[in-house]
């Protein structure tokens, strides 16, 4: 699979070269290689060793190799490694969720969600999973910033990449196997917007459990009992 061009803007060579590897690691293309070495990805990218090591480091924290001696071991991503993923994701959102609608000033917040939920609207019509990734990981991030965490916004943004390529890989190739899908996925986002608008918990439990249960299968988890 082909990393989108529109992404590599601003990246150095290692982190680039990061992406596409990462991207078809989880997209499952390096299921038959056990071991990659930076003379071959180097050769594969034509570039020097150097940006390859560099992009090994970046694969290792994203736990998707494990560095050895003579190359790195590709770790599958497999379903559980997705579903920690969204452990995370989830106690992220929930969390800042409780944050923002505690605030005063949330008009701009709503208008801003609304807004990236219409251009999500605009990639389903022209069938392009690379704006829609975009969009859908902006609009989540909306309400991550809103909470004004510097922690908490420090741990999304290093789960981001993984985020935006796991998101790329489940949208593509849904708009090619079932775009009728996505007025679902469009509607169940619109539950997030009337949540915050609302300061339901009740709500965005809803809006949760419609849009991860099948990435995750204990969702309650990260809700309290006063849900």
């Amino acid at each position: 699979m082909e990393f989108p061009k529109q992404w590599a803007q601003q990246m150095s060579k290692g982190e680039w070269i990061a992406a596409c590897l990462r991207l078809n690691m989880m997209n499952g293309e390096y299921l038959d290689e056990r071991v990659i070495t930076e003379n071959q990805i180097a050769k594969q990218f034509n570039v020097s060793r150097s940006p390859v090591r560099d992009a090994f480091k970046i694969l290792s924290q994203d736990r998707l190799i494990q560095l050895e001696r003579m190359g790195a071991e590709v770790l599958p991503f497999d379903r559980e490694k997705q579903q920690e993923m969204t452990d995370i994701r989830l106690m992220i959102e929930a969390f800042a969720f409780t944050k923002v609608i505690q605030r005063k000033d949330l008009s701009d917040i709503i208008h801003n969600m609304y807004q990236a939920l219409e251009m999500m609207k605009v990639s389903v019509k022209f069938k392009d999973p690379v704006s829609f990734t975009e969009h859908d990981i902006q609009f989540h991030e909306l309400m991550v910033n809103a909470c004004e965490h510097s922690y908490l916004t420090h741990l999304w943004m290093q789960m981001k990449p993984l985020m935006l390529s796991l998101v790329y890989i489940g949208m593509r190739r849904r708009m090619i196997e079932d775009i009728e899908d996505f007025k679902r996925i469009i509607i169940n986002h619109q539950k997030f917007v009337e949540a915050v608008e609302q300061q339901n918990r009740h709500l965005m439990y809803e809006a949760f459990r419609l849009n991860f249960s099948d990435l995750n299968n204990d969702i309650g988890a990260f809700w309290s009992d006063q849900m």
